[in-house]
């Protein structure tokens, strides 16, 4: 060989080295585990069965064999090899009720915007008692939202087709009309069963406090069933039973 082409062979040679030296192997996204989105976080509320769980948040990533009462979900994106995004919820459950939620390992929430002030309109000064009268003490935000929570875990049971959790979303003293308790029962958990499929969803739900143990609830509801669908306004009294609203009595209104 000359020598003038074992000096281009070795030129050759160390500029193909010097690209290969900047060539990366491409590594793809990978996604592993349960996506927990800030929808999911707000639908799971406290006294849900198991399966209603499950219809929320979809199949827990691990299960304990020997601690059936805990459920982890765990979720992690990897972009070009690097952990960008994480997220970790556990879940405690007594018996077959959510007892305590443990997600302090997940991304904060941005606070919700204050509602803005509602304007009010006073009369001119000069109609202005000189005294004004007490206002009254607003009731407590805490339990119209338990009464909301309650509704949505009775819907969410009827959608799941679980006909336990659906009634024990009633009271011992409900009563349909011109049945008796045992009867209604079993008409429900048979038209239960025999249904493929179910889907109730509440709207403009509005719930009017009596007292700290009495509430009615008022909204439309939205149910649908395999070739079946209708749309009604439902009004509901509720009592207050240990930390959950049972149904006592329910109205469809014309």
């Amino acid at each position: 060989m000359t020598r003038s082409k074992l000096v281009w062979l070795t030129l050759a040679v160390l500029l193909m080295s010097g690209c290969v030296s900047h060539l990366r192997p491409y590594k793809m996204d990978i996604r592993q585990g349960n996506y927990i989105s800030p929808e999911m976080r707000e639908k799971l509320k406290l006294g849900m069965s198991k399966q209603q769980v499950r219809f929320v948040m979809g199949t827990p990533l691990l299960v304990d064999a020997f601690h059936g009462d805990r459920w982890d979900y765990r979720y992690s994106l990897a972009e070009h090899g690097s952990v960008v995004s994480q997220q970790s919820m556990t879940l405690y459950f007594d018996g077959d009720n959510l007892a305590r939620i443990d997600d302090a390992a997940m991304p904060q929430l941005p606070p919700k915007a204050a509602a803005e002030p509602v304007a009010q309109i006073l009369p001119a000064a000069s109609a202005v008692p000189e005294v004004m009268p007490e206002p009254l003490a607003p009731v407590p935000d805490a339990a119209p939202q338990q009464v909301q929570a309650s509704l949505a875990a009775w819907a969410a049971a009827w959608s799941a087709r679980d006909g336990k959790a659906y009634l024990a979303a009633y009271a011992p003293a409900y009563q349909a009309a011109g049945m008796s308790r045992a009867a209604w029962q079993k008409q429900r958990l048979q038209r239960i069963a025999k249904t493929k499929s179910i889907a109730v969803t509440l709207s403009e739900v509005a719930v009017q406090m009596q007292d700290d143990d009495h509430a009615t609830a008022t909204f439309i509801q939205h149910y649908r069933a395999d070739n079946y669908q209708d749309v009604g306004r439902k009004s509901m009294r509720l009592e207050k039973s240990g930390d959950a609203w049972l149904i006592v009595t329910e109205t469809v209104q014309k």
